[in-house]
């Protein structure tokens, strides 16, 4: 929940951004209204649309959305009751509901779910020129150089210790120092993870959520230059995670690396997380390595689900799995940003 409410804001403050430099511009409600009904016609208009198709059609739509919300919100004459605002609304919901019609006109395959999320965040091309996120993207691959632990027994008495001895972040190098070491914690783990039992990384889990519970709450509750500079990191933080841990899966899986029951259940779901819990924000800031991985994980995920079971019989039960799954994962994240 508050990962959830930290994107929010993250969105929030990113859509401002957008609307200023990328979006068309309405000089008024009425022009504002007729070019959401153009789109709405332009769309009507599709029978079909590839993936590409799909993605430009959607992020076409959300810049205009987005400049007509700029546009109604100058007009102090419209309320949610006015026949301005009532007429927006129906042409919004019809958009949503033709962009979800193309969207399942065909089956679509994890991939394709995948560069869907990653070509429809507004908020990438912006990032791409923002100082700031030049300056996280060289933080973390500078933190790829640091040598990892020797040992399981070493890591995890490093993780432990550091865990434990965490406190409340008041500066914000207390944050990066704290995040390069819990970093090389991570990656460490990593390389361990098939022999690391479950009760060790719930433990894990559960102290890394004590340190960082309020530093969420805190940035997702204030809009500042020093927050939004927290909230960039940290998200870029959730990424390097769960990727790192569904591509450590991908390796011990690959290596035919002994799973119990319970690891394999959990292997299931570290692989198919990264499709869950990336966002609109979260793809957004993503760095190009990171995108790539995705797409890659996004073709092998059903092979990896499959060798999970070595019994023949799965094969069909695991291709069926997928289907569902990328079908799951886009209705998702199309509520999430139509």
């Amino acid at each position: 929940m508050k990962v959830k409410k930290l994107i929010v804001f993250g969105m929030t403050m990113m859509a401002i951004l957008v609307s200023c430099e990328r979006h068309p511009s309405f000089s008024s409600s009425e022009e504002a209204l007729q070019g959401c009904k153009q789109q709405l016609e332009l769309l009507k208009q599709k029978q079909d649309a590839s993936i590409e198709d799909l993605s430009s059609l959607t992020s076409t739509w959300l810049e205009v959305r987005d400049s007509a919300y700029s546009s109604f919100g100058r007009d102090s004459s419209l309320n949610l009751k006015s026949p301005m605002a009532v007429a927006y609304f129906m042409v919004s919901d019809s958009i949503r509901a033709e962009i979800t019609r193309l969207a399942f006109v065909k089956p679509r395959s994890l991939r394709e779910v995948m560069y869907f999320k990653l070509n429809t965040a507004m908020q990438r091309k912006v990032l791409e020129k923002n100082a700031i996120f030049k300056d996280a993207v060289k933080y973390y691959e500078k933190l790829d150089t640091y040598p990892l632990y020797p040992s399981l027994k070493t890591t995890l008495a490093a993780y432990g210790k550091l865990l434990s001895s965490a406190t409340s972040f008041k500066q914000g190098d207390e944050l990066m120092n704290f995040i390069a070491l819990e970093d090389k914690c991570f990656r460490s783990l990593m390389k361990y993870l098939a022999q690391v039992d479950t009760e060790t990384l719930q433990k894990l889990t559960m102290g890394t959520t004590r340190v960082f519970d309020g530093l969420y709450s805190s940035v997702g509750a204030q809009v500042d230059d020093v927050n939004d500079r927290t909230m960039l990191y940290l998200s870029m933080r959730f990424n390097r995670r769960i990727i790192q841990n569904a591509l450590a899966c991908k390796e011990d899986i690959l290596s035919r690396r002994r799973l119990g029951n319970t690891q394999q259940a959990n292997y299931r779901w570290m692989l198919i997380q990264p499709f869950m819990a990336i966002d609109d924000y979260s793809a957004a800031v993503l760095t190009e390595e990171q995108r790539e991985q995705l797409l890659a994980l996004s073709d092998d995920l059903p092979g990896l689900l499959e060798r999970l079971d070595a019994r023949k019989h799965v094969r069909d039960k695991e291709n069926n799995l997928t289907e569902v799954l990328s079908e799951y994962f886009l209705k998702s994240y199309l509520s999430s940003i139509l």
